[in-house]
């Protein structure tokens, strides 16, 4: 007998599929809910191949959780999504638009039940959303103690919040800084030549699940201008890459679709280990990158204008790094000891030569990412899984600080929401999908103050004050130094409003045969 697609799929409809996708929603939020604030708890999670890890960073638990009910399973991948566009856009506050998306989504199908409509629904969150985001980025601001930041983004530990945003304030807000796992018990800072790639990796299946990212020690690096068109071209850098027992990296300004998926399959299979990045930017920037990664990597850069292919490569001309650290976004390498001296002194006549303002400003941006170096921070603990969390926390420290001085900061313990959806009253807005809106900006600060163990549920605060999630108490924000950066606020909001759109318009949940 022939199957067709309609006698083996699954199709659930209407408020039966919300509903179960909701199910989904809730039992990620429900999960993070108690590492929000000061006064955070952990998450213990099973670790299949070692000892169980204890953390309290919102993606890395999202990441973690699963149903074996297919439909709550999309509710589940519909949250971790929030979680890590939040982490891509900032680095951090992937639990405050988790519990946000929450609240969001949770009324929004309370709402449709009696009769609302999702369009409304939608309209009106946009409205909100809109006017919401004018009043945070009013209230930001660029006067403020970095090591404040920094000590709120890594669970209030002012002895690591000094470190880094010591390390940050020093490499910049542009600045390359990895983290990676102490030797020893201690927590300290090494600096080394690298440069950081605005560019991160071709595909998910290069990186790590859990962190998300592509870490390698000492890979083989491969530098060129040409398009990776086939994976014939491909194979004898792999057949090299293996022979040494060593990751490859390979740097090109694009890739065919159908290479990739023939490589991912190598990859998955566990044959190859490999990282494609594409640098960003137009041609003469993506140029000008790989002529400074040539020269930091000590690769020889494969250049289709002279007629060069990596179909013919040799090992001399692979480069390597000591670290290698590709996220979805960025690339940082840090380098041994290599003598790039010829490079500088060629970016700086061009750079001295150069009449157009654009273009020496170019040369003088790529002079400073290539001499500025990385600075690693090395997270000590007595323990891998006590290693472990503090890597994650500090990951989100580091971001945070490099966010705040881009963007500026607000006063954080959801503080700033809370002020945002005074303002929003004070327009006169009102209604049902209003209040639920004012609900879901009220999520952070009620949620702080529920982990501390207070017992308020109503609050009246003045502009320049917030709810210390210690103990509940109304306090000054300058006084104690309790900030958020404006940017990881906004992308916060931003990101648990647009899944509470698409969940609140979704109409059918569909289960595809597996064969």
């Amino acid at each position: 007998m022939i199957l067709v697609w309609s006698d083996i799929m699954s199709l659930i409809t209407g408020a039966e599929a919300r509903s179960k996708l909701l199910l989904g929603v809730n039992k990620v939020a429900n999960a993070v809910k108690g590492t929000f604030g000061p006064n955070a708890r952990t998450v213990i999670i099973q670790n299949p191949i070692g000892m169980p890890v204890i953390l309290n960073d919102g993606v890395s638990i999202a990441r973690a959780v699963h149903d074996t009910d297919p439909y709550a399973q999309m509710g589940i991948d519909l949250l971790k999504e929030v979680a890590s566009e939040a982490q891509e856009k900032s680095g951090d506050g992937t639990t405050g638009a988790t519990l946000i998306a929450q609240t969001l989504c949770n009324g929004s199908l309370s709402l449709m039940e009696s009769g609302t409509s999702p369009l409304k629904i939608r309209d009106e969150f946009k409205l909100y959303l809109s006017e919401t985001e004018e009043f945070i980025q009013s209230e930001s601001i660029t006067d403020f103690d970095l090591v404040n930041v920094a000590t709120i983004a890594s669970n209030n530990d002012r002895e690591l919040g000094n470190l880094i945003a010591g390390v940050v304030e020093k490499v910049g807000r542009h600045g390359a800084i990895t983290i990676e796992k102490s030797p020893t018990t201690e927590t300290y800072v090494r600096e080394s030549k690298g440069l950081e790639v605005n560019a991160g990796f071709a595909h998910a299946v290069m990186a790590n699940a859990s962190r998300n990212k592509c870490e390698y020690k000492n890979p083989m690096i491969i530098t060129t201008t040409e398009k990776l068109e086939s994976f014939q071209s491909l194979v004898p850098s792999l057949e090299i890459a293996v022979k040494e027992n060593k990751p490859l990296v390979i740097f090109a300004p694009d890739y065919n679709p159908m290479m990739l998926q023939n490589l991912l399959v190598n990859i998955v299979q566990g044959k190859v280990s490999v990282c494609i990045v594409k640098p960003s930017g137009m041609p003469q920037q993506q140029q000008a990158w790989l002529e400074d990664i040539s020269s930091a990597t000590n690769s020889h850069l494969f250049k289709v204008s002279l007629g060069e292919t990596i179909k013919e490569i040799t090992s001399k001309q692979m480069g390597t790094c000591e670290t290698f650290d590709s996220s979805p976004t960025t690339t940082t390498l840090s380098v041994k000891e290599n003598d790039n001296t010829n490079h500088i002194n060629y970016l700086t006549e061009q750079r001295d030569s150069e009449t157009n303002d654009w273009l020496r400003e170019e040369y003088n941006n790529r002079l400073q990412r290539i001499t500025s170096g990385v600075s690693t921070i090395y997270v000590g603990g007595s323990t891998d899984v006590e290693q472990t969390e503090s890597k994650e926390r500090v990951d989100d420290a580091v971001n945070a600080c490099k966010l705040a001085l881009e963007s500026g900061v607000v006063i954080g313990g959801g503080a700033t929401l809370y002020h945002a959806s005074q303002a929003l009253r004070k327009a006169g807005h009102s209604g049902e999908v209003f209040e639920l809106f004012v609900n879901g900006l009220l999520t952070p600060i009620t949620t702080i103050v529920s982990n501390s163990g207070a017992t308020k549920t109503r609050y009246s605060l003045g502009k320049a004050y917030y709810m210390c999630g210690k103990t509940g108490e109304m306090r000054k924000a300058k006084e104690d130094g309790v900030y958020d950066p404006t940017q990881v606020v906004l992308n916060s909001l931003e990101s648990a409003v647009s899944i509470a759109a698409l969940l609140l318009m979704t109409d059918a949940a569909i289960i595809a045969p597996t064969a």
